[in-house]
């Protein structure tokens, strides 16, 4: 709870700071937002009350787009030490020691991103991660131990105060406050629910249900510690005794039984195993770690290997013991989202905005989202000093897209509550059988997943959406690794430019004269150079004649996959989708820093018209 105090003299203030952006709250939503506000060159500072990373890893999923946008922040070489990259899901009656009913393989690249589709991590050494980013930025700053107390809105800014760790108040002046502090927090519980009644209301999803949610260590058994375990006469190892009773990949368990999502986390060498059991009958007087341990202990006897061949020693259950439970205790779940999602100048993201059951994997991503959609129309409004009108529209807009993405998600985690809720019947049977055999079928497979295709319509179904339909826009870029002569391969996201905030890209070899008629264009198009100018061409080749890079600056190539010797390719890897997704007869497109495209045209007096209808959004 916020220490709202008597306001203090003058004399007893730190001294008063300014910052464009202020953002209450360092988890993955509000370090993310710093990040990405840092590569459009945009200062922020960061409000953490707590003195350091909470230890305590609470969300474990991180599914989607949201990986991708994290490679390009700059932590995909870190990840392997965050988490794992989740290979299958799979689906079991009553326990995940019964074999699966149902998978998923996520191993492929379905989503077209180059980079892996989920990754199970731990919490704290994401945000460590980030944190890390954030002190070596020139254009973030976090303040540690420093509690939020009160804002005051003035005409074209608003004031912050806060309290630091030594208990001194201080005050930020600044243009906006991002609320990144979470369902409870003090942005939206006492700054606008109480003047502009923002509150978080059912979505689409009316769903509550208490669950318990325990993060176990596990500590296997040796032939030192444990010389009596049955199963070293059978020649097991230690390793192969934790992969029998804690399986890899994650876990949905559905009735008969307490519905229940399990499974590793963090990197393999961590034997971090989260449990997650939905509570039909919850008390306060329950003892959650009694609780935990009556529904999985059953789980954790086997009379059969991982082949499924009979142990000659019996039924053997894995020693309680060697179990450490790090975190249990229960929660309240629901899915809701915010009737609004900004106010004048204060805005909120991630759980202070939304809120998801635990079977979805959604949480952390959607903040990140919500983060990474913000950063760069924060940035423009910042660079180009625009009218209040126009704040308001394009925040709105925003905030459109983000109810489609924040409803997009809900639908992915509704489908998976209805498998892991839900008893079997023949009608959920039936679809699962009509789903193998038509994954079976290429053309048809990735047009089964709804997460797929929402992610390749990106915000087209958003009417109204910071893009022209008309003109090839709304749809989601794919990334694929691309070629510079003096860069080497990069993923295709990091040739977006952030200085100016939009990219244009024209699609092939390019030469001088193509060259200079686009820019002519742009000069005649007179749009601030903030937002759009000579500065933003990059040519991208998607057909290269040769192997060997281009050398000129912002000029780029699509290898072949054959040609990708040096880097990791997931399976199912198509470098063909980067033109897939922005139409292959696409000449020159306008790219948001959010891989949203705005538009793909294929002539330059579609070029034109693109530019004129870019500048009446923008009211200039």
């Amino acid at each position: 709870m916020a220490r709202f105090l008597e306001q203090p003299s003058v004399s007893h203030y730190l001294a008063m700071e300014n910052s464009p952006v202020v953002i209450v709250g360092a988890g993955p939503s509000g370090l993310m937002l710093g990040l990405s506000l840092a590569k459009h060159g945009v200062h922020s500072i960061i409000l953490e009350k707590e003195q350091a990373i909470t230890q305590d890893p609470r969300g474990v999923a991180l599914s989607g787009d949201a990986v991708r946008i994290l490679y390009d922040i700059g932590i995909g070489d870190k990840l392997g030490t965050i988490g794992h990259d989740v290979e299958k899901i799979l689906f079991h009656k009553a326990t995940f020691k019964n074999d699966p009913f149902f998978s998923i393989d996520t191993t492929r690249d379905a989503l077209n991103q180059a980079v892996p589709e989920a990754i199970m991590q731990v919490q704290p050494r994401l945000e460590h991660a980030l944190r890390c980013l954030v002190s070596e930025s020139a254009f973030c700053h976090l303040k540690e131990g420093c509690e939020v107390t009160a804002r005051e809105e003035q005409t074209d800014s608003l004031r912050v105060d806060y309290i630091d760790s030594s208990g001194v108040p201080g005050q930020i002046n600044c243009r906006w406050l991002i609320g990144a502090d979470g369902k409870r927090g003090i942005v939206r519980k006492h700054f606008l629910e109480p003047t502009a009644d923002v509150r978080q209301e059912t979505g689409l999803y009316r769903y509550e249900a208490t669950w318990l949610a325990a993060n176990l260590e596990i500590r296997p058994p040796t032939p030192e510690t444990h010389p009596e375990f049955p199963l070293w006469k059978l020649g097991f190892t230690p390793e192969e005794v934790y992969d029998l009773f804690w399986p890899k990949f994650w876990h949905f368990c559905s009735p008969p039984g307490n519905p229940t999502a399990c499974g590793r986390f963090g990197p393999h060498e961590a034997r971090l195993w989260r449990h997650e059991i939905a509570l039909r009958n919850w008390d306060e007087s329950m003892d959650p770690s009694g609780v935990l341990l009556q529904q999985l202990l059953p789980s954790l006897t086997r009379d059969t290997d991982k082949s499924g061949q009979a142990l000659s020693c019996g039924a053997v259950s894995f020693p309680a013991e060697c179990i450490n439970i790090l975190r249990c205790r229960p929660f309240a779940f629901a899915q809701k989202v915010v009737n609004k999602w900004f106010h004048n100048r204060t805005i909120l993201i991630g759980d202070a905005a939304h809120v998801f059951p635990p079977f979805g994997g959604q949480g952390i991503a959607c903040g990140i989202r919500d983060a990474h959609g913000l950063a760069w129309r924060l940035a423009l409004l910042e660079k180009t000093g625009p009218s209040q009108s126009l704040a308001n529209r394009l925040l709105g807009i925003w905030a459109l897209e983000r109810r489609q993405g924040v409803d997009d998600s809900t639908r992915l985690t509704m489908m998976n509550g209805s498998i892991c809720n839900k008893e079997d019947t023949f009608t959920s049977w039936l679809l699962r059988s009509a789903a193998v055999l038509l994954k079976r079928i290429p053309v048809l497979s990735g047009a089964l997943s709804p997460s797929i295709q929402d992610d390749r319509l990106g915000y087209k179904p958003t009417k109204g959406g910071f893009y022209l339909a008309g003109l090839g826009g709304g749809g989601k870029l794919a990334q694929v690794y691309v070629a510079t002569g003096d860069q080497g391969l990069l993923l295709s996201d990091k040739i977006l430019v952030r200085h100016p905030i939009l990219t244009l890209l024209i699609v092939g070899r390019g030469d001088a004269n193509e060259e200079t008629k686009v820019k002519k264009i742009l000069r005649a198009a007179d749009l601030p150079t903030a937002v759009l100018s000579e500065e933003s061409v990059v040519f991208l080749d998607p057909n290269p004649s040769t192997i060997e890079a281009p050398t000129q600056p912002q000029h780029y190539s699509i290898p072949r996959k054959q040609d990708l010797a040096c880097v990791r390719i997931l399976p199912g890897y198509d470098e063909g989708a980067y033109m897939t997704r922005l139409g292959v007869s696409t000449k020159f497109a306008i790219i948001r820093p959010d891989t949203i495209i705005f538009s793909a045209v294929q002539t330059l007096p579609q070029l034109e018209e693109c530019l004129v209808l870019l500048k009446r959004l923008l009211d200039y």
